[in-house]
């Protein structure tokens, strides 16, 4: 092992002097350089995209986060994108896993890779190639509405899910249960086993009665706290911000089953790659203020419809040991799951 300081470790120290110039708001820096607050964090959602590991690496260090879940994402890929109309497959998904192995080859002690699949289409033999070639996991997008070809329970999935519950494999998936709560509810009776993050606190950032109902429910099902960019961010912060006292509370009871997560997209337009790196900067910041910090910056809605505006939100300022746990901890733990029989 190499007697140099981890990048992310040297970057806690460069985080003071960085200054981003732009108008969007600047992220929050650490208050401090000690030793006792350097925590292994651990980002679960990542969208690698376009090729972008130097520069996701880049962002990671300066956020002072050792390592990410970095996801196949052929319809956030342009050059692998799902082709327009009415068909809800994922299209590309195979492509889309090869060109993630190779590109995190190199990485895998800080990039762990998360083939995609359409449930219905893989066979077990290709899963297995892929996991022998250092696959960590599984992103399934089927709960996604405009990706929902069947119900997710769907007897077609039956082998994939059996597969995946049997060797104790990580899952992501993306559900919208306000829509599909009932099927993820039948699949997870059907499967209890099964290693299963389910992305954006399921899906339940604007309803924690229906998220507190799932974690009831469902002692397995953890959930990540990703909040991706944009709309979707503002709205998902602005609604924990009315009710955080709730969701605090639901976090410091069980902190094993909350996960940080980024939902961070690795799109950069050619001749904007300043851009992409402030606007990486402050998604990865509020995410990790939501959970450690009493304030961070992000986007605010304005008075006139469809604008931002730079702006500050409570967050939840998780004290250890549940942000530890949240932040790095329990993706470690999920992470080493996958074999385990």
């Amino acid at each position: 092992m190499s007697a140099e300081p981890a990048p992310w470790r040297a970057a806690i120290a460069a985080l003071a002097g960085l200054a981003l110039t732009c108008s969007a708001p600047t992220p929050t820096e650490p208050t401090s350089t000690d030793d006792e607050v350097v925590r292994d964090r651990v980002d679960v959602h990542v969208h690698l995209v376009g090729g972008a590991v130097d520069e996701l690496l880049a962002a990671l260090d300066r956020q002072a986060i050792a390592a990410a879940v970095v996801i196949a994402s052929p319809h956030l890929d342009p050059a692998l994108g799902r082709e327009p109309g009415r068909d809800a497959r994922l299209r590309g998904w195979r492509e889309a896993n090869e060109a993630l192995l190779a590109a995190t080859a190199d990485h895998r002690d800080r990039l762990f890779p998360f083939i995609t699949v359409e449930p219905a289409e893989v066979g077990i033999a290709e899963l297995e190639r892929w996991f022998q070639r250092g696959a960590r996991g599984v992103k399934l997008y089927a709960g996604h509405q405009e990706l929902h070809a069947r119900p997710l329970d769907d007897p077609a999935h039956a082998s994939l899910f059996e597969w995946l519950e049997h060797h104790s494999v990580p899952v992501l998936a993306h559900v919208n249960t306000v829509r599909y709560r009932d099927e993820l509810a039948r699949l997870l009776r059907a499967h209890p086993r099964l290693e299963l993050v389910c992305a954006h606190l399921c899906g339940s950032r604007t309803d924690l009665d229906r998220l507190a109902g799932l974690l009831r429910e469902f002692p397995r099902l953890r959930v990540d706290t990703s909040h991706g960019a944009g709309l979707p961010g503002v709205d998902g912060f602005t609604a924990i911000e009315t009710d955080r006292d709730r969701l605090r509370a639901l976090i410091e009871v069980q902190p094993e089953r909350f996960l940080f997560g980024s939902d961070l997209v690795t799109t950069r337009a050619p001749g904007h790659e300043a851009d992409a790196a402030r606007e990486w900067d402050l998604q990865l910041s509020a995410n990790l203020g939501l959970l450690e910090r009493e304030r961070f910056e992000f986007w605010r809605h304005t008075a006139r419809i469809g604008a931002f505006t730079p702006g500050v939100y409570h967050g939840l300022a998780l004290a250890d040991p549940a942000v530890s746990r949240v932040l790095g901890g329990n993706a470690r733990a999920w992470l080493g799951a996958y074999g385990r029989e």
